[in-house]
């Protein structure tokens, strides 16, 4: 194994200052050609890394953005993630991922101990369920939970990304009465959360205008997001809500218990119930019958919310809207 160097060692060997080499480290300022290359070759020579909490011992902050996330076993939440990495990484920022487990209290614990390792800004993929944040004094970007909702004293160093949740509800009733189903029923977790709060809105909105009246019975709100969360659900309407021939769940691992739990129980879709879906994860469209969903912009909510911490990091604010809302896309497969 070679010899670890210093930064003070490589620019003695190299032939230059410590400046030059940390400008050359961090591709920051003027440096030639030519010493860029002798700096590169002796870093690659002697493996050197760069001692990055050093660095955020002398700058107050470190190269490193907290991400936040409910249940990182969702695919949807999962795939925003890689979203965020892959589109920080080409900034140089490093990511701390921590997993609340829809907790509040496992928030705050996770965001003290971000703040303990002096991270740049958080990136929460939440709904905030407690004050941490409000006198946090970091930037902050949410994406698909609006925190205002649980929060009416929040900074305003913070930024909100969301899909259209209201279009993707409206799109989702549009569909199942386009396709024929007259006595639908929903499957949501947690009603209180604005996400859940505009897809219902968007989805009773397409009812009504096609004079469906919808019963709030035929609404049902499960304990977690799995697909055991789904069958159970699937098996309440199923057996107490009758002649029911379309369902809306309002997540597609939800949808994917769900339709199993139809399939097994010899119950055609969607000749007899058409199903619909929401966030196009990849089972979405490996399972069979494929399932018919709305899709979210992931990748988009990756690379914004990573523009956007940044540029709120490095105090280029001005040309943001504190706020996006992202169009969905509804993807007609066969459940419907």
């Amino acid at each position: 194994m070679q010899e670890k160097l210093s930064v003070k060692e490589i620019a003695e060997m190299a032939g230059t200052s410590v400046a030059t080499v940390s400008r050359v480290i961090n591709q920051n300022g003027r440096f030639s050609k030519a010493t860029e290359k002798r700096v590169l070759e002796i870093i690659e020579q002697y493996n050197y890394q760069p001692n990055q909490l050093a660095r955020s011992l002398r700058v107050q902050h470190s190269q490193v953005i907290g991400i936040m996330v409910p249940d990182i076993t969702n695919e949807f939440f999962a795939n925003i993630i890689r979203a965020v990495q892959e589109h920080l990484l080409l900034q140089n920022y490093m990511t701390i991922i921590c997993n609340t487990n829809e907790s509040g209290i496992e928030a705050k614990k996770q965001l003290q101990m971000l703040l303990a390792q002096k991270v740049s800004g958080v990136i929460y993929i939440n709904n905030g369920e407690n004050d941490v944040l409000e006198s946090m004094n970091l930037p902050t970007v949410y994406i698909d939970r609006d925190p205002r909702e649980t929060q009416a004293n929040l900074d305003e160093n913070y930024a909100m990304i969301e899909c259209d949740n209201i279009q993707g509800g409206y799109l989702a009733g549009q569909e199942l009465v386009r396709k024929g189903a007259r006595k639908v029923a929903y499957v949501c977790y947690d009603k209180t959360l604005s996400t859940i709060k505009k897809r219902t809105q968007g989805f009773l909105t397409a009812l009504e205008e096609a004079g469906i009246a919808f019963d709030p019975a035929y609404g049902i709100d499960v304990e977690e997001v799995s697909t055991g969360e789904g069958i159970r659900a699937t098996e309440y309407i199923v057996n107490h809500l009758k002649d029911v021939d379309g369902i809306f769940y309002m997540s597609d691992v939800l949808a994917v218990g769900g339709l199993g739990y139809l399939l097994r129980n010899g119950i055609p879709v969607p000749e007899k119930i058409r199903v619909m879906g929401f966030d196009d994860i990849s089972t979405s469209r490996n399972i069979y019958p494929s399932l018919t969903t709305i899709r979210q912009p992931v990748e988009e909510f990756g690379c914004l919310a990573a523009l956007r911490i940044v540029d709120m990091i490095n105090g280029k604010d001005s040309t943001w809207q504190q706020r996006q809302r992202l169009p969905v896309e509804l993807i007609v497969r066969e459940t419907t």
